[in-house]
């Protein structure tokens, strides 16, 4: 975090964002604007869900490149397939 501190915020704010979303009810909790016959909360919903995955999505991707790589371009973080030196894990 200390070598990407905008990143990192960036991340923070994004997922703050996302969840804020839900929990603060008084920005949707209302019938009114009706789109059709469907009160404001099912369209701030219908709206949000993919909105929220897409900023997910994205915080993911800014995650990721904060990951230390090998030099080789991979990442060090192994998985349980792979050698380890010396046979033991």
């Amino acid at each position: 975090m200390a070598a990407h501190p905008i990143t990192s915020l960036a991340i923070g704010v994004l997922v703050t964002a996302a969840i804020l979303g839900t929990l603060i009810v008084p920005i949707y909790a209302r019938i009114t604007p009706k789109l059709g016959d469907f009160p404001f909360f099912y369209w701030y919903l219908l709206i949000y869900m993919p909105a929220t995955a897409l900023v997910l999505w994205i915080a993911m991707l800014l995650q990721h490149r904060l990951k230390p790589r090998r030099p080789d371009g991979t990442d060090t973080a192994g998985t349980a397939g792979d050698p380890v030196p010396g046979g033991v894990r």
